[in-house]
């Protein structure tokens, strides 16, 4: 697990987004895009790493969950099952799935476990910033390009 500020040498806090994806090349795209909208990250490489460090992190403003759907150790439909099961206020938190899968029954299974959206691989600028905007509709964005 890494930390990465939206803006290095700020001390304000803010907001955290934990990002899990086992590729290291999409990771690093999310983790740029994510950075750009102004959030601080805390990068996992699988499920694994990304439910210790939300168990973890609990001082910090945790605001969404973004994870890739297959990963090893542990996928994303596993994490987003125990962050749903948690009972310390983190059952509510945004959950998004970023996956390349059209598989009906990991869709399904998802909807179920009440999953807020998704991010269809290739990851993009235009993709991650209407996930954004529909999570967060009362947030201003001002790094946003029109």
């Amino acid at each position: 697990m890494s930390e990465t500020p939206a803006n290095p040498g700020s001390s304000d806090g803010g907001d955290y987004i934990v990002v899990a994806e086992d590729s290291p090349p999409n990771r690093t795209v999310l983790v740029l895009l994510l950075k750009k909208f102004g959030f601080n990250i805390l990068e996992c490489n699988d499920g694994d790493a990304a439910w210790k460090v939300l168990q973890q992190n609990r001082d910090k403003k945790i605001v969404a969950v973004i994870s890739d759907l297959m990963m090893p150790n542990m996928d994303g439909l596993e994490l987003l099952r125990r962050v749903r099961n948690e009972e310390n206020g983190m059952a509510q938190l945004p959950f998004v799935l970023v996956t390349a899968v059209s598989d009906k029954d990991y869709i399904f299974e998802a909807k179920n476990l009440k999953v807020n959206g998704y991010i269809l691989k290739p990851v993009s600028y235009q993709r991650v910033s209407v996930k954004l905007k529909e999570l967060f509709p009362q947030r201003t964005f001002p790094n946003l390009a029109s």
